[in-house]
């Protein structure tokens, strides 16, 4: 499918706290997109106040681990030995407030949640064509109030887009935004699209995700310098030497400037490096 330019859309949530035990979903639909939002977590297990937040990025490669490390077709990822219970255990390790995952199957999405007793918001790529199967999702404690998924283009009929929780966070609308941008586009054309998003948005934002690009790339300058996000692991001194990705690190949390303030940073511990090629990485921010 051809890039159809900024295409927006948007959910129909509830700001309403869910009953205990009560799973609340709803769908936004709109021409050949989609997303599917539950909130899943009982009232008394889900927070809204706290000072700190713990952000997770983590690209799962649809659950095949490091199983032939650098395949990267359709029929493999279809194909391979899921393990998600690696990836469960990698998120567990850390108990983030908010994941952002990638190279999510659609069949999984909701057994993640589940095994981790995470409201969520996925979206796949494209539904009518490439990336039809899989996508991103955000995966976050909070109640989220509304979801929407961003067109952000792709190189040639590639298509690929952004999914974006809204969730209630110490009082505040936030929008948490699942990113994997195409490796073969190197224009600065999909991050513009998703900071023409967040712009829209006007809400304080966190960038989570595989960008696909090196810390000196200047579509990480576009970000950080131009549109006000912090690199969180530059922030705390680690932002060249940790590798996420074969060791460059191309996996990333930026976290709006005048929201928050960077704490700490780093990946999972070296047991949990099976479980996807590349290394689930983390942030531990604080409310301004």
């Amino acid at each position: 499918m051809t890039n159809e330019g900024n295409l927006v859309l948007y959910g129909v949530g509830s700001s309403k706290r869910i009953q205990a035990g009560v799973a609340v979903a709803f769908v936004c639909l709109l021409l050949s997109a989609s997303c599917t939002t539950q909130n899943i977590r009982s009232a008394s297990d889900t927070p809204n106040i706290q000072e700190t937040l713990i952000v997770m990025a983590f690209n799962i490669r649809h659950g095949c681990g490091v199983e032939n490390w650098g395949a990267a077709s359709s029929s493999f990822f279809r194909g391979c030995t899921k393990r998600l219970d690696r990836v469960v255990s990698a998120i567990r390790s850390v108990d983030p407030d908010v994941v952002g995952l990638q190279e999510v199957d659609s069949a999984h999405v909701a057994e993640l949640a589940a095994a981790l007793d995470m409201n969520y918001a996925y979206s796949p790529h494209n539904p009518s064509g490439y990336g039809r199967w899989w996508g991103n999702a955000v995966l976050t404690k909070f109640e989220i109030l509304d979801s929407e998924v961003t067109s952000v283009g792709g190189s040639g009929s590639i298509n690929r887009s952004v999914v974006t929780a809204v969730a209630l966070i110490n009082d505040h609308r936030t929008a948490l935004v699942s990113v994997h941008t195409d490796h073969r586009l190197h224009s600065e054309s999909s991050i513009t699209s998703i900071l023409d998003h967040v712009e829209s948005l006007a809400l304080p934002t966190i960038l989570i995700g595989d960008f696909n690009m090196a810390p000196l790339d200047s579509r990480t300058s576009l970000i950080t310098k131009t549109a006000g996000f912090i690199d969180t692991a530059a922030a705390v001194n680690t932002g060249q030497a940790m590798g996420t990705f074969g060791g460059h690190r191309i996996d990333y949390i930026f976290a709006q400037a005048s929201s928050f303030e960077v704490l700490d940073a780093s990946v999972v511990a070296p047991k949990h490096h099976n479980a996807s090629d590349h290394l689930a990485y983390y942030t531990k921010l604080r409310w301004k």
